[in-house]
């Protein structure tokens, strides 16, 4: 597909995108204004233009694309993320659980919607891959998510060293260390490479494009595209520090499992 038809058709998912949120929005009784949905449309551009090219790459059609993209969008952009701002008490349980079924219905209805937007004609070109045992799965899978652990504490940590501010805003939100290790260990890092796994095994690119791309869809939906919409859970200087944070420690974190969990095509095989 060439680079203008999919910008174009970015574009207009992006406002569709954005009014299925406004939709939503009004019928739970949440305010918003013309400014949080311009704002909208830049963000969900970005949302759009990678969901765009993960559709034309995938050798998935169908329902089953119109479900891994939805896995991808909603896992990585909204559960993840609602997750994490529970946990550090920007939202309450009410909150948090609202957003969570929001998303999921934006998400669905929206990845049913713009999978058909595309040509569905493509002929489907997986290609063979040199299985991995049950033993090397789980030691990949285990360092990945020990990885994530560091990429987290250590971008945190960089973060409060240049942008000494941001303590006063956690000043009283921050959990315990073992409520962070937990979620982080235990559920959060789990969806970060069960998404990378899924766009591997369902991409046809290669592995260095692979683990770009991979990057960018943590980076840009679990981080920066929620962040470029004011809101009033974070002040502006809050959510500017995120976006370098999360940006470029998810999008490392990203590119690394992305060799580390990928299988070789038949083909490179020694």
């Amino acid at each position: 597909m060439k680079t203008k038809n999919l910008l174009l058709k970015s574009a207009i998912g992006a406002v569709v995108l954005t009014l299925i949120f406004a939709i939503a929005n009004f019928f739970m009784g949440y305010s918003q204004d013309m400014a949080h949905l311009l704002w909208g449309v830049l963000s969900n551009f970005l949302i759009c233009l990678l969901l765009a090219y993960y559709i034309v790459h995938s050798h998935y059609s169908g329902f089953r694309l119109a479900i891994a993209t939805f896995l991808i969008y909603f896992l990585i952009g909204h559960f993840n993320i609602l997750i994490e701002a529970y946990i550090f008490n920007i939202t309450d349980r009410q909150q948090t659980l609202t957003d969570i079924l929001k998303g999921f219905m934006v998400a669905l209805i929206f990845c049913l919607l713009f999978v058909n937007v595309f040509d569905q004609t493509k002929i489907a070109s997986s290609q063979k891959i040199v299985p991995l045992s049950i033993f090397s799965w789980i030691w990949r899978i285990l360092t990945a998510n020990v990885l994530y652990l560091v990429f987290y504490i250590t971008a945190g940590l960089i973060l409060i060293k240049v942008y000494p501010e941001i303590m006063e805003f956690y000043e009283s939100k921050i959990p315990s260390p073992a409520l962070v290790f937990e979620t982080q260990l235990f559920l959060r890092g789990f969806i970060f490479i069960a998404v990378a796994v899924l766009i591997l095994r369902s991409s046809i690119l290669s592995q260095l494009k692979k683990a770009v791309f991979i990057g960018l869809i943590f980076a840009i939906f679990g981080g920066i595209a929620p962040l470029i919409q004011p809101n009033e859970l974070m002040p502006a200087y809050i959510r500017f520090g995120h976006s370098f944070e999360v940006g470029i420690s998810n999008f490392a974190y990203g590119f690394v499992i992305s060799y580390l969990l990928g299988q070789k095509p038949i083909s490179q095989q020694d």
